[in-house]
């Protein structure tokens, strides 16, 4: 309700202003009252000449003077000079109220709606007790005025309207609270509280009200971007980051969200620092919380792993996560990581991954360098089922080739040759035990069905690989037969190669990048500039390619049978040991120098005659030969010689259940082993079931269909043992067989009693 001093005042003419004084919750409604007795709304913000100027008091000084003259409205309220003055700070509104309390106005009635500036009235009014004396004032008992302006300063979508007269305006409209305003003029002076908006990192942070992230995490291009697609999503920063997908799922294609330096890709690295709390890989978090630049977020998520050490409790989950994140990363990216990673060698490998070929070479590096690992079968599982100890089933001779080439894999990886070793291959060079073995063709005759069998040649396939092809038809889910033969001599393809070229079956392909590899410059690889036997992680690369192959035509049922076979093997010792022989001939040296043709007159202890040939069975190489690459071929070691035949076929649908009978019953003898019996409920080999327990072969004997007995003659110790279980050529079980001693056996007997 208007005060009985402004109603007195409309209704007489007294050629002076009225200033009534209201706060926040007065405006609206006095405004309404004075408009409603009659009173014309002027408003100040009308006398800025431009949008982003202050309004000209003497303009609106001189509008009211005239108002008489040029017979406009003679009763007027003024809304916006209080704010106007409250803006311009406490000397400029003291200045102008004092000048308007006798601004002459004819007969013209001109109420001061003043709203901001109560303690500058009470002043001005305090100066001079004739205005209060004249009842040309009003102040009410609530002046309260809850302004403030967010001064935007850079040119940004937040303003609809630009400039100091649209701030002017909704202020006049009774506007309560924080306005936000883009002048150029200055505020500094202002009674109300003025916040700066300087960039649009600010204007982030002011509409984005939850958003903390430090400044450095972008460019003014990234905060100017990312400002304005907020204003397309209602200024809400999880409706954009929902909307580009990056609310979630922050591992997924994690490579294609970090892979360059896009906008888009910044826009990710924000959303993961604004969602920190919501990613579930702590090794994310870890490098996410180590980079304070964008540009440095894709490397640290790379590297910052080498400042874990192995012991760390975090180093498991962070090695787990990490490896997962960085698998689709490229080699260039890796590369620098591996340089980081070699301060500390003995360190560096627990952090090495067999995502890339150029870390796998690494891992293969440093064991050469440091020695074999005891956590391979976690850094590089490939590697590791490559060295498990392959147990031969071939003969007479299959703990001699168990023993030797668990030893040759050891020492391919090591880049050593023992001496022991070294003795070892001139005995077998001497004994030629290799020769109670089939030869490879008559092998691959005995295989039927042959017009429903694919032949997979792998040049230089040696049965060093048979562990590892074992593992890997396990885990694609094939049976494997395996036949263990020899090649011809000298083992140069030209010789072996008669099975490929008469075979009668069905289709056939050659695989040549494993020869390649070995010694050929095509390979890549070169002994004298890298000494290690980096080629190991290309030629397991090759094989687990075939494996693969041969799955998919088995799955695909193009063919029944998926055989591989090779002409030859090769050796690695042979190029490492650097023996070179007495005999520089006419001949000249080939493959390397491991064969040579005949000549009369030869004094070699360790070199065989055959085919015409004179063929190395020791690591020697003839003079005038060709520098080997890494591996060779020509000679007469066992790994040259010895060759398999694998034969794939798909797995029974039906899954086997294998059970160790008894098992509570197992007792140590310490004159006759131990016997076990085991059921196994589908053996498609029931007269070819065996055991391996550390490398050794125990064949079972069948009871029924379902039901074998194993005589472990050797296992006389109360302890456990870890047994493989075979059906043929497959692994179909593992089992672990608890043997008791006899004190334990009468203890329990002693128990029962009671």
């Amino acid at each position: 309700m208007l005060c009985s001093a402004v109603k007195n005042y409309i209704s007489t003419a007294k050629g002076l202003p009225f200033f009534y004084v209201v706060g926040d919750n007065d405006y609206g409604t006095t405004l309404e009252e004075l408009k409603q007795a009659g009173l014309a709304m002027v408003r100040v913000s009308d006398f800025c000449s431009n949008s982003d100027k202050f309004p000209n008091m003497d303009n609106i000084t001189d509008y009211f003077r005239t108002s008489d003259v040029d017979f406009r409205t003679n009763k007027c309220v003024l809304v916006g000079l209080g704010e106007y003055l409250a803006l311009r700070g406490e000397a400029e509104a003291l200045k102008v109220l004092r000048k308007l309390k006798y601004v002459t106005l004819g007969n013209a009635r001109v109420v001061l709606l003043l709203r901001g500036i109560a303690p500058q009235v009470s002043e001005m009014l305090n100066d001079d007790i004739k205005v209060m004396n004249q009842q040309r004032a009003f102040v009410s008992d609530d002046c309260t005025a809850t302004l403030s302006v967010t001064n935007v300063q850079q040119d940004m979508d937040l303003v609809k309207e630009k400039g100091f007269r649209p701030l002017l305006k909704a202020f006049e409209d009774g506007v309560t609270g924080n306005v936000i305003a883009h002048t150029n003029l200055s505020l500094d002076n202002s009674l109300f509280p003025v916040s700066v908006i300087a960039n649009s990192y600010d204007a982030i942070r002011y509409v984005a009200k939850d958003f903390s992230l430090n400044r450095a995490y972008g460019s003014d291009e990234q905060w100017n971007k990312l400002c304005s697609d907020l204003a397309k999503c209602n200024n809400s920063l999880d409706v954009l980051l929902e909307k580009c997908g990056y609310n979630e799922g922050f591992e997924t294609d994690f490579y294609d969200h970090v892979a360059g330096y896009e906008y888009k890709n910044w826009l990710f690295f924000i959303a993961l620092k604004y969602y920190r709390h919501l990613i579930g890989n702590s090794y994310l978090i870890y490098a996410l919380d180590k980079t304070e630049k964008f540009q440095d977020f894709k490397i640290n998520v790379v590297i910052a792993i080498v400042d874990i050490l192995h012991s760390d409790v975090r180093f498991a989950q962070f090695y787990k996560e990490r490896k997962k994140l960085v698998r689709e990363f490229p080699e260039s990216d890796i590369a620098v990581f591996i340089h980081e990673n070699e301060v500390d060698l003995q360190e560096g490998i627990y952090r090495l991954t067999d995502n890339t070929l150029v870390e796998r070479e690494a891992i293969i590096r440093l064991i050469a360098q440091i020695g074999l690992h005891h956590d391979i079968s976690t850094i590089y599982p490939a590697l590791d089922m490559y060295l498990k100890k392959y147990t031969f089933n071939c003969g007479e001779i299959s703990s001699e080739l168990t023993s030797y080439f668990e030893d040759y894999k050891k020492q391919k990886v090591s880049n050593v040759i023992s001496s022991e070793f070294l003795s070892n291959i001139q005995k077998f060079a001497l004994s030629m035990r290799y020769a109670q073995l089939d030869m490879r063709d008559n092998a691959l005759m005995s295989i039927s069905d042959k017009e429903s069998t694919r032949l997979c040649w792998i040049d230089a396939l040696g049965v060093e690989y048979l562990s590892y092809i074992t593992e890997l038809a396990r885990i694609k889910g094939l049976s494997i037969h395996v036949d263990v033969a020899r090649a011809e001599l000298p083992t140069i393809t030209s010789i072996n190669r008669r099975f490929f070229d008469e075979w009668q079956g069905g289709k056939k392909d050659k695989v040549s990048e494993l020869d390649d590899i070995k010694h050929k410059e095509a390979g890549g690889f070169n002994h004298v500039e890298c000494s290690a036997p980096v080629h190991l992680a290309s030629e397991l690369t090759v094989i687990e390619r075939v494996m693969s192959q041969a799955a998919t035509e088995l799955a695909m049922h193009s063919c029944k049978k998926f055989v591989i076979a090779s002409d030859h093997g090769a050796s690695r010792m042979a190029v490492i040991h650097h023996q070179e022989e007495k005999y520089e001939t006419d001949t000249k040296g080939e493959h390397s120098g491991r064969c040579c043709k005949i000549f009369d007159g030869y004094d070699l202890p360790f070199a065989i005659p055959e085919n015409g040939y004179i063929v190395l069975a020791d690591y020697g190489r003839f003079k005038g030969s060709r520098a080997a690459n890494v591996e060779v071929h020509g000679g007469a070691s066992l790994e040259e010689v010895v060759v398999p035949i694998i034969t794939l076929t798909l797995k029974r649908e039906s899954s086997v259940v294998v059970k160790l009978l008894n098992s509570d019953k197992i007792f140590a003898d310490r004159h006759n082993g131990i016997t076990i019996s085991i059921y196994i409920s589908d053996a498609e080999h029931s007269q070819n079931v065996s055991v391996v327990i550390n490398g050794n072969r125990y064949n079972a004997k069948a009871e029924d269909k379902t039901h074998f007995t194993v005589h472990l003659h050797d296992i006389k110790r109360s302890k456990e043992y870890f047994a493989d279980v075979y059906d043929g050529n497959d692994l179909i079980s593992n089992i672990k067989i608890s043997v008791k001693g006899k004190t334990a056996t009468v203890n329990d007997d002693f128990d029962d009693l009671f």
